[in-house]
């Protein structure tokens, strides 16, 4: 679960349990910048994959990308 209080983050890593959930609180700042990382690391990941199959499932490869790039929510490259 993921809560903004003022300029802070709280994530609680077990909504239900939240208790004895571990808790990381993260300055909005810092959330955004994990979130954009995250992001880049998925692009990076899915050009990688692409390469991958363009070298390895030529015959494959567009529909292995298409999949992966609907799992990501990432667009093709051209």
């Amino acid at each position: 679960m993921a809560e903004r209080l003022g300029d802070i983050v709280r994530l609680t890593l077990d909504a239900d349990g939240a208790e004895s959930s571990p808790v990381i609180q993260l300055s909005v700042d810092q959330t955004r910048t994990l979130v954009a990382g995250a992001q880049q690391d998925l692009q990076d990941f899915f050009s990688l994959a692409e390469t991958w199959a363009e070298q390895h499932l030529p015959a494959h490869a567009a529909a292995v990308t298409a999949a992966l790039a609907r799992a990501l929510d990432v667009a093709p490259t051209p």
